[in-house]
């Protein structure tokens, strides 16, 4: 069995004193692959830079929303645009895709939202951020990994941020990372042939029944596995550090939804990724 997890951030602080035992995991639970996802220029760099002799590393370039605030011009937005164009052109044939990228409008999330700027002015930073990251994926031929989030405590059918990836993202080649889109958003994507669904650990707790739907709904050929480690992990390890070994739990999940083995989901979702990104 062969797995791939398309998310992960291995080179976070919490896994640089047992790195090699991690890969160990990696290899002794099936994953062959990981893809490291930047979430800022400093990020990305050392996603690229991160290197293993016993499993396959590749990593992206990417600005996260959530760093959206830190930019108050749209010529400090185009500066660290091409210096994430820059490191692509250092690393072609480690970087896969541009991202994690994209909208989050939870502005309740801790430093999200400075106190001198209104929701309306982060969301218009976003959009910008977002647009150029878009551009720039276009620019290097490269699918985009799209990290989206809406604001549902007072509104539990809230798909504000949602439509408003789907529309900007139109038809180029998306992995919509970390799913946690409704029902209208799911049968939206099912009309969307270039967008791949990434399921996390999320997956596998209790109260997430819409997102076990979304995987009754979705082809297992528009499905791909993720653990976005050290965050998520799933619900049997609650607490802890999450890491690339524990994506069998949620390839098991979607075996279990999907009433098939869990190699043939490990073999499917594997070759989506292969296809996407381009390994």
């Amino acid at each position: 069995m062969k797995l791939v997890d398309t998310h992960a951030h291995l080179y976070w602080d919490s896994f640089k004193e047992d790195f090699d035992e991690i890969i160990k995991r990696c290899t002794d639970s099936g994953v062959t692959t990981i893809i490291n996802v930047g979430v800022d220029v400093k990020l990305s760099t050392l996603a690229a830079e991160l290197e293993s002799d016993q499993i396959k590393l590749y990593s992206t370039i990417g600005i996260h929303p959530h760093n959206s605030v830190k930019y108050l011009s749209s010529q400090s937005i185009h500066k660290d645009i091409k210096q994430l164009e820059k490191l692509y052109y250092t690393y072609p044939n480690k970087i896969v895709a541009v991202g994690e990228c994209g909208l989050d409008y939870f502005f309740d999330h801790a430093g999200l939202l400075p106190t001198n700027i209104s929701e309306d002015q982060a969301i218009k930073l976003q959009k910008e951020l977002f647009k150029a990251q878009i551009d720039l994926a276009k620019k290097l031929n490269l699918p985009l990994i799209v990290h989206c989030r809406d604001d549902r405590s007072k509104n539990p059918q809230n798909s504000e941020a949602w439509d408003e990836v789907l529309k900007m993202i139109d038809e180029h080649p998306t992995v919509l990372h970390c799913y946690s889109g409704l029902l209208k958003t799911t049968q939206q994507v099912l009309n969307m042939p270039n967008v791949l669904v990434s399921f996390a650990a999320t997956l596998t707790y209790p109260k997430n029944d819409y997102l076990r739907e979304a995987v009754k709904i979705l082809p297992l050929e528009r499905i791909v596995l993720e653990t976005d480690c050290p965050f998520l992990p799933p619900q049997s390890k609650r607490g802890q550090r999450n890491e690339p070994a524990n994506i069998s739990e949620t390839t098991q999940i979607v075996a279990d939804i999907k009433g098939v083995s869990l190699e043939k989901v490990a073999h499917q979702t594997s070759t989506n990724a292969a296809r996407i990104f381009a390994f």
